[in-house]
């Protein structure tokens, strides 16, 4: 199913513009956001997946208000992936690796297990299925 590559870009998307407008940190972006992160996703909307964008919102606004302190403005990394990983850690890039690993479970693509493969590394800081290919994977599953 596509809603889930398109809910990862979403949060990527989300998460881009906080680390580089402290705008994106509002309310009134945030719910509009979350509204627009699940319409991709297509009805019905399952629980998990609502769970896990409502917490990137969350996170989003919590990276928006960081980066938006005068006094770290000049720290701000250029790459948007560090200033997620300056201001949130790792705990930021779980909602997606969250959302990919539900739709390889649920509607399984090469495209989600390499999504799977990189935010995994990128949470756990270890490789996972290092080495195995999609079709092996999909074999052995």
């Amino acid at each position: 199913m596509a809603g889930y590559l398109l809910v990862v870009a979403a949060i990527d998307s989300l998460f881009e513009r906080a680390a580089a407008d402290p705008s994106a940190g509002a309310d009134e972006f945030l719910a509009a956001w979350l509204e627009e992160a699940l319409a991709v996703a297509g009805p019905p909307v399952e629980k998990e997946l609502a769970r896990q964008v409502r917490r990137a919102a969350r996170l989003g606004g919590r990276l928006a208000r960081y980066w938006g302190d005068p006094e770290r403005v000049p720290r701000r990394p250029a790459d948007w992936r560090q200033a997620v990983d300056a201001a949130l850690g790792s705990r930021g890039w779980e909602p997606s690796l969250e959302v990919a690993r539900r739709g390889l479970e649920i509607a399984p693509s090469p495209a989600l297990f390499e999504e799977v493969r990189r935010r995994w590394r990128q949470v756990h800081f270890a490789p996972w299925m290092e080495g195995v290919t999609y079709q092996e994977w999909l074999r052995e599953r």
